[in-house]
């Protein structure tokens, strides 16, 4: 985000981030008058797509339907599922392009049908005239639903991808070419400004933008912060699923194999807990863990028995046979994926509470 170092730009910087700064919305619950193409198509003659996989409907709409360079554009994202499906939205400025996002608001809601409703309400600008794109959104789903889990119990991650929408900027130098066409009669000669305050001018405007580069800097940091923690896990798993793919190891591969999954959960501690994991000896980090308010007992002892067979193989020369690396491998997506629904939870009560207060 670029600021310039003058008042009035600083002053807009300011609004827009205390308006991003509480933008998140608590879930509700809705009645059956409020559907899904309802909520999304709340800019009359928007550009809408609907896409819809087994329980899972997304519609996409993108508006006003003929902007202007200059124009807010909004694009909403409104996604229903059924009842005992889990649904996982697009992070925050997924494929957004080049598009520059003033504003984010995110929302859930129930149905009385027991239905859950989750958007996505984006404010954008767009960098230039001309047709610009929108490309698809992906939707990640799991449904558990207990007459449509397969044989094995174990319902399967499904992914859904919105249609792609585009939309025509149009350009303001025709309008701007016929005003100057026009004749205006001569400005009369400016007055010099007598107050003190023309003295003061210059500094107000230095302070006025550096407090506006202030409250840029947190607000990016704090983003960056969110994306990072949230994408933790699925950089996690997809180091998993590369390893398991290369198989469990022999004799020769335990000791490098044994130090890539341990690495793999000591980084994702530290990118989704907060825990500094890479350079403390195992007894240093289990302490750290311990002092974590957002890991369990039951996950702590979990992870103590994972990296106490860890280091058995790291240090103490011991060759696992591939019953024991299946186990460590198990445990390890386990506690992902355990710890990661625990901290959700987590963090929706402590948003509930700020609304409730």
């Amino acid at each position: 985000m670029k600021v310039a170092l003058k008042l009035s730009a600083a002053v807009v910087l300011g609004v827009a981030v205390l308006v991003l700064a509480g933008c998140d919305e608590a879930p509700t619950l809705i009645g059956d008058a409020q559907t899904t193409t309802a909520m999304a198509q709340q800019d009359e003659g928007a550009v809408s797509r609907t896409t819809e996989i087994g329980p899972v409907k997304a519609v996409v709409t993108l508006g006003p339907p003929a902007p202007k360079l200059g124009d807010a554009l909004t694009l909403t994202l409104v996604v229903e599922a059924d009842s005992g499906v889990t649904v996982e939205m697009p992070a925050f400025g997924e494929a957004l392009g080049r598009f520059s996002i003033v504003e984010f608001a995110p929302h859930a809601t129930i149905t009385e049908e027991g239905k859950t409703v989750q958007s996505q309400r984006y404010t954008l600008q767009p960098p230039m005239s001309g047709r610009q794109r929108v490309p698809p959104l992906r939707v990640e789903f799991v449904d558990e639903r207990p007459d449509k889990l397969p044989d094995s119990g174990e319902a399967e991650v499904r992914e859904l991808l919105t249609e792609e929408v585009s939309i025509e900027i149009q350009s303001v130098l025709a309008e701007e070419e016929a005003l100057s066409d026009e004749l205006r009669p001569p400005r009369g000669p400016l007055q010099e400004l007598q107050t003190g305050v023309a003295r003061y001018w210059p500094w107000l405007a230095l302070v006025a933008g550096a407090l506006g580069l202030a409250l840029a800097w947190r607000w990016w940091r704090d983003r960056l912060s969110v994306r990072r923690r949230l994408s933790a896990y699925d950089i996690a798993v997809g180091r998993l699923d590369s390893l398991e793919v290369g198989g469990f190891p022999g004799a020769d591969e335990a000791d490098d194999w044994y130090v890539e999954l341990s690495s793999i959960v000591r980084r994702y501690l530290e990118d989704r807990h907060g825990v500094r994991a890479p350079e403390l000896t195992t007894e240093e980090f289990l302490r750290a863990a311990g002092a974590s308010a957002q890991l369990s007992s039951g996950h702590r002892q979990l992870l103590s028995r994972f990296l106490e067979q860890c280091d058995r193989v790291k240090f103490a020369a011991y060759v696992p046979d591939e019953s024991e690396s299946r186990e460590a491998f198990d445990a390890a997506r386990r506690f992902l994926l355990e710890t990661r629904l625990l901290q959700e939870e987590a963090e929706s009560g402590e948003e509930d509470g700020r609304q409730a207060a």
